[in-house]
């Protein structure tokens, strides 16, 4: 009774303008450092690889709590969408390359293909919601509230009688 709970209020809170807001905050920081790193850090001898390693590390650890949590919030459903799963994978590369002490910075640019998506997707009015985000978190509940709503779409419904 209390995992149900639990992953509709880690939903709530994932789903939630705020943290979107601070994770598209995060996202645009680290796209920022990446191209600081891959560019001008050479310009600025008192940062060693490091101490970038280390800012690198701090960011990569909050991605993956955030992949977690809503991996966990979702069943695991979050992690079904493409480009989701892409960047669990680089995340995880990269967190444990760091912990054998491996800079890989090139993976730092694979992970602005996540900027990419997010921006095509703000655009086109297609957000990446977590599955299954029903009141209960009941897959069966999820599946009929879609098939209600893509009923609901102008033309299809139609065309479907």
């Amino acid at each position: 009774m209390f995992i149900p709970k639990l992953k509709l209020n880690c939903l709530k809170m994932l789903e939630s303008s705020i943290f979107e807001a601070f994770s598209l905050f995060l996202i645009s920081l680290y796209t920022i450092f990446i191209l600081f790193w891959l560019t001008l850090a050479d310009f600025f001898p008192m940062l060693t690889e490091e101490m970038l390693s280390l800012i690198d590390s701090v960011f990569l650890t909050l991605f993956f709590v955030e992949i977690v949590l809503k991996s966990f919030a979702s069943n695991l459903g979050y992690l079904l969408d493409f480009f989701n799963a892409f960047d669990a994978v680089i995340v995880l590369a990269s967190e444990i390359l760091n912990l054998y002490g491996i800079i890989a910075k090139g993976l730092g640019v694979l992970r602005l293909i996540r900027v990419a998506v997010i921006t095509v997707r703000k655009i086109s009015g297609k957000q990446s919601r977590l599955r299954h985000a029903s009141k209960n978190l009941n897959p069966v509940e999820s599946v009929i509230t879609i098939l209600q709503q893509v009923t609901e779409i102008d033309g299809l419904s139609s065309s479907l009688k």
